[in-house]
């Protein structure tokens, strides 16, 4: 499984406008319906590749984003797809 097993969506981790983690929700959720970018996720390394991945599918994050949702932020619930 990929490192990139990524927390479901909570607001109080967002920035200002919390556009860009809805941005990366959005992308978490499209990975939860696509085996084929789940296939791409599994083999993504670093979370400059998993902000590409999903810029190039049309979603814009910014990697503190992503450590922001990653598992060991505190956050529970993870969605186990990605």
């Amino acid at each position: 499984m990929s490192s990139f097993q990524l927390n479901r969506h909570h607001s109080e981790t967002c920035g200002a406008d919390g556009k860009d983690c809805d941005s990366l929700e959005n992308f978490r959720q499209a990975v939860a319906a696509s085996t084929v970018l789940q296939e791409k996720v599994l083999k993504v390394r670093s979370d400059s590749e998993f902000v590409a991945l999903g810029k190039e599918n049309g979603y814009v994050f910014t990697q503190e984003d992503v450590s922001r949702l990653k598992p060991d932020s505190g956050n529970e619930a993870t969605c186990g797809c990605c």
